[in-house]
């Protein structure tokens, strides 16, 4: 159910536009009248047989005034999508989408994290990497909308 619930959102677009809760708006990276944004740092990802990814050097992601330091070790299924979605989006160690995806499932594992504060910072990431806004909504929508079929924390 949870799988054809994001083909849907995916392939046939019903997904609602829009901004996550908050409306909070992310200064994508770009030089801007010569001031430079740095984007958040790049992780080094190792992919494993089984189309996960561990994290294989300590990785800090700066976000929104928040420091977050990911250890090294840390393994993730990166997106959860059948393979012909997730190579479409951006899957692989050099995507920033699969960064995204990796730290939004670390989220997880830190306490007092809920999944509308990880799928939005998921977004939020995403724009700071670079990635379009149009693909950063769809994949915010397609994350927050699996979200509803989980429980919430």
């Amino acid at each position: 159910m949870r799988h054809a619930l994001i083909l849907c959102i995916l392939v046939f677009g019903c997904a609602p536009t829009g901004l996550p809760p908050g409306g909070r708006q992310v200064t994508p990276v770009s030089r801007q009248g010569g001031i430079s944004a740095a984007p958040p740092e790049a992780p080094q990802l190792k992919r494993l047989p089984n189309g996960h990814y561990r994290v294989r050097k300590p990785w800090t992601v700066a976000l929104d005034g928040r420091v977050w330091h990911v250890q090294a070790g840390y393994t993730s299924n990166g997106m959860t999508a059948p393979s012909f979605i997730k190579s479409s989006l951006g899957d692989g160690v050099e995507y920033k989408e699969t960064w995204s995806a990796v730290f939004h499932d670390w989220l997880f594992t830190q306490p007092g994290i809920s999944r509308s504060e990880a799928d939005r910072m998921f977004y939020d990431l995403m724009i700071a990497y670079g990635v379009s806004s149009e693909k950063a909504k769809l994949m915010y929508t397609t994350v927050s909308t699996y979200s509803l079929t989980k429980s919430n924390r």
